[in-house]
């Protein structure tokens, strides 16, 4: 059924403020009370005057009384949930949203105008906390290249060195230098050469952490199985690992390079969070894509926390920050004695890397 284009101009042109509304619906019931009185003073009701006009005093102010607070209440009830709204976010929960309002009250564009305004400050600070996640990836990643060619290179040119001299040494007449000090420097040379050959080890282990190049140059599946090994050998922690959809041309094709690195960043985190605090060498790790969401969970057999407690740690708000720049989600579980369990989805799209 069709409403008339008269209906739709009179619903356009009778919005009211609250202002208006209580001016109109005192006015009104000012009328009602003047035929009222009007209607008692025209019948013959002398005899009960002055019950019959303080009676009708009293109805008439309660009367308008009631209607003032039914009116003021009805029309304040979106500002409570707004100020519920202001409390919420005031405490720290800066997802929460005004309900939305329609435009033509005050108290419906001005929460319109505050979800606009948090929309805008969530955006600054997403923007502004990839930034600074972008700009720690390129300093790691720096820093890798550095470690790499200059401290790494150093380093075997002295071992190259070492060797030399021990080689000399080796090729000097016994005449030349006693046996006790030949083999004081046989012994010095030994050392050193032990001391650079683990150092150089030490550098190469740090360069690939800071950020591995089997990351960028064979992609997430090459780098989780780096990731595997690496916790066998360094953390001494057995990952069982299981991977779905993770073909490196498919990743990239349906992804962006950040959701590479946040998902292996968070793994990363993970274990060694299993090393330090779980008291367990055993981790299970399941990587599935699905072209829409990457599903990563983590399962460690350890101690377990008590997440009731506040001991949230600079690793943990780093994860949950991660996940959320990509517009995914970060949930952690544990209990004492039943180990701990990390569940990190993120939507795989180009946009949500760039949002």
């Amino acid at each position: 059924m069709q409403r008339s284009p008269f209906w739709s101009y009179f619903r356009l042109n009778m919005r009211f403020s609250l202002f208006e509304k209580v001016v109109l619906a005192n006015s009104l019931m000012l009328v009602v009370e003047a035929l009222a009185g009007l209607w008692v003073t025209s019948h013959n009701l002398e005899a009960h005057h002055y019950l019959i006009d303080t009676s009708f005093i009293v109805v008439a102010t309660l009367l308008s009384l009631t209607i003032n607070a039914l009116l003021l209440r009805a029309s304040f009830r979106p500002l409570f949930s707004l100020l519920r709204t202001i409390r919420a976010v005031s405490a720290g929960a800066t997802q929460e949203r005004a309900i939305a309002l329609p435009l033509d009250s005050e108290i419906g564009e001005l929460a319109h105008a505050f979800n606009s305004m948090l929309d805008r400050l969530e955006e600054a600070r997403r923007e502004r906390a990839m930034l600074i996640l972008q700009a720690q990836e390129e300093e790691r990643h720096r820093l890798a290249l550095e470690l790499h060619d200059e401290s790494s290179q150093n380093l075997t040119a002295l071992l190259i060195h070492t060797e030399v001299l021990n080689q000399t040494l080796q090729a000097l007449p016994h005449d030349v230098i006693s046996a006790q000090a030949r083999e004081k420097m046989f012994t010095g040379l030994s050392s050193l050469a032990e001391i650079a050959q683990a150092t150089l080890e030490n550098v190469r282990l740090l360069a690939q952490q800071l950020r591995p190049r089997v990351l960028d140059d064979l992609g997430l599946y090459a780098a989780f199985r780096w990731l595997a090994e690496d916790s066998r050998e360094r953390l001494h922690v057995t990952v069982e690992l299981h991977t779905e959809g993770i073909d490196t041309s498919a990743v990239r094709q349906h992804c962006s390079t950040p959701h590479e690195i946040v998902l292996f960043r968070i793994a990363q985190e993970s274990l060694t969070n299993v090393a330090r605090h779980a008291h367990t060498q055993h981790v299970f790790v399941s990587l599935v894509h699905d072209t829409t969401h990457f599903r990563l969970y983590i399962r460690d057999n350890g101690c377990g926390y008590d997440t009731s407690k506040p001991h949230v740690g600079l690793g943990t708000l780093s994860m949950h920050e991660r996940a959320t720049l990509l517009g995914g989600t970060l949930t952690l579980h544990s209990q004492p004695g039943k180990g701990t369990t990390v569940e990190a989805i993120i939507p795989c799209t180009k946009e949500a890397a760039h949002a």
